[in-house]
């Protein structure tokens, strides 16, 4: 397997040395004000495949090195077994296994959260002479795991900088902000900043920007269109500590941009941009949304499901239109007419029919998970020997592969999780009014044990994770590309997916913030 967070890799352990073996330890490295609470190690004997040891971490990476930050387990008592081979695995907050590494050859995990899953051999280890003080390290120049190289052990360096290698701060634009929905959690070290935009719809009222809690001293800068500046802003109260806030009677409709710097190191910090929308506060909708308002969650989701439900049905495989007829123009190559981009690469392959080996349409909503299909959710994919994208659930990962199965490209996991949610609304159960075929109730969940395989339509079916897709959606906000998308979809199925052209409905529904 490939890292399934790149970013959050671990850099640096020592196992083995010279007499009793001392000093054992492990580092992880991420992007500074990275958050590694909930985060493991686990380790794992690569004799039998199972665990014998899980090491907790805490805290929130500082800028130590090109914007990145160090955190430090010792091994303890325990002891890190000795190789032929063994193995530690990186687990992340959700419980998704980001990395299993192993020294002194492979194994495959029989238990924990990597069960299943094949180590990779890191290429270097250690032995009963090596010197006293010495560990296995990265080297090399990047921002993640894959950029770099493990070395012959040389002397630690835990919790500091690794001689030979650079690290770069990962390029990342703003992270949007949902109406009403704090972002929590945030922390910088001096001098530094986080950015965030939030699209302001027209007519909204008593737009506001707070941040507020944490410990040390965070300024609050916002400013219409553009990002702000420490010199260039619209608002700026710097103040005292952590609680700050930017208010705006009338909005501009728009991108509003936050910058929080750290005028000191803050960490723990909450911030929140929300606004009143021109209906009366319901967020309501014109054309094709008219007479939707989103005053509450169950209200919303009732009016958005009646609306959207017995769309009309494109056959997955026929001699009339189908779905490889609709992919063709909804998953268009804007460069050149005659291609596709697929969803795990944005890679571009010429326009083909049914039975073709380089490309295929699948579901996201897994057909082995409750459900047929949906036009909306189906997306041109890469074929690996002709086949699909497999059936698991949306774990979090970044653009990991393992050699049959692709993840989704970063920069369309917004489209894939607004997808998902559209699913979640849209089928509810009961009989479809034009086609007279019962539908499944399908359902997002965070309790993985409910997602099982139910080999085809189920009454009740469910996915995850959903607090996985909520994040995605804020990390990859709609674009014209999306928007467009969903015209072209509605003109085969006659519906729309409402967190495309409203996405601040996905807060209401699922977070019930409702403003």
């Amino acid at each position: 397997m490939s890292s399934a967070s790149a970013d959050v890799f671990i850099n640096e352990f020592h196992y083995d040395n010279n007499g009793t073996d001392s000093n054992e330890k492990i580092e992880v490295i991420a992007p500074a004000g990275t958050s590694l609470s909930g985060w493991k190690v686990v380790l794992y004997n690569g004799s039998n495949g199972a665990q014998y040891a899980t090491l907790n971490l805490s805290g929130t990476t500082a800028n130590q090195c090109g914007g990145h930050g160090t955190a430090v387990v010792t091994v303890g008592s325990t002891g890190m077994q000795n190789g032929a081979p063994d193995g530690l695995a990186l687990v992340d907050a959700s419980g998704a296994v980001v990395q299993l590494l192993s020294y002194e050859g492979t194994f495959t995990a029989s238990d924990g959260p990597a069960a299943g899953i094949r180590s990779i051999d890191i290429g270097k280890s250690e032995t009963s002479t090596t010197t006293v003080g010495y560990s296995l390290q990265l080297s090399g120049s990047g921002s993640k795991a894959s950029d770099f190289t493990w070395q012959t052990p040389r002397t630690s360096s835990f919790g500091a900088c690794n001689a030979g290698q650079t690290l770069i701060a990962p390029v990342t634009g703003p992270a949007a902000l949902s109406n009403g929905v704090a972002v929590t959690g945030l922390a910088a070290s001096t001098n530094n900043a986080l950015s965030f935009t939030l699209a302001v719809p027209s007519g909204a009222s008593n737009l506001s920007f707070v941040i507020n809690g944490g410990t040390g001293d965070a300024d609050v800068y916002v400013r219409f269109g553009s990002t702000p500046t420490l010199s260039t802003y619209d608002c700026r109260p710097f103040l005292s500590g952590n609680s700050e806030t930017c208010s705006f009677t009338a909005p501009q409709a728009g991108t509003w941009y936050v910058m929080v710097n750290a005028f000191t190191s803050f960490s723990g910090v909450s911030l929140t941009g929300s606004y009143t929308a021109a209906s009366g506060g319901g967020g309501g909708g014109t054309g094709y949304y008219a007479g939707i308002v989103a005053s509450s969650a169950s209200a919303l989701r009732s009016a958005l499901h009646n609306l959207i439900d017995d769309h009309t049905k494109i056959p997955y495989t026929a001699s009339t239109t189908d779905t490889w007829d609709a992919l063709k123009l909804a998953d268009e190559d804007p460069l050149d007419s005659g291609r596709i981009l697929d969803i795990y690469k944005n890679a571009s392959y010429a326009k083909e029919a049914g039975g073709n080996t380089f490309y295929n349409r699948e579901h996201t909503w897994p057909n082995s998970l409750g459900f047929s299909v949906d036009g909306s959710t189906n997306y041109a994919t890469t074929a690996y020997a002709g086949q699909g994208g497999g059936s698991g659930t949306f774990p979090g990962n970044s653009n990991w592969s393992d050699g049959v199965i692709w993840q989704v490209w970063n920069k369309l996991k917004g489209n894939v999780a607004r997808g998902i949610l559209y699913m979640d609304v849209r089928y509810e159960g009961g009989i479809n009014g034009v086609s007279g075929v019962a539908e499944p109730d399908l359902r997002l969940t965070d309790d993985l044990s409910l997602v099982v395989n139910t080999g085809g339509n189920a009454s009740v079916a469910y996915m995850g994770r959903l607090s996985t897709l909520l994040n995605w959606h804020q990390q990859d906000p709609v674009n014209t590309a999306e928007v467009l998308r969903n015209d072209m979809i509605q003109t085969f199925q006659g519906n729309r997916n409402p967190f495309v052209d409203h996405p601040e409905w996905v807060a209401c529904v699922y977070q019930n913030v409702c403003n």
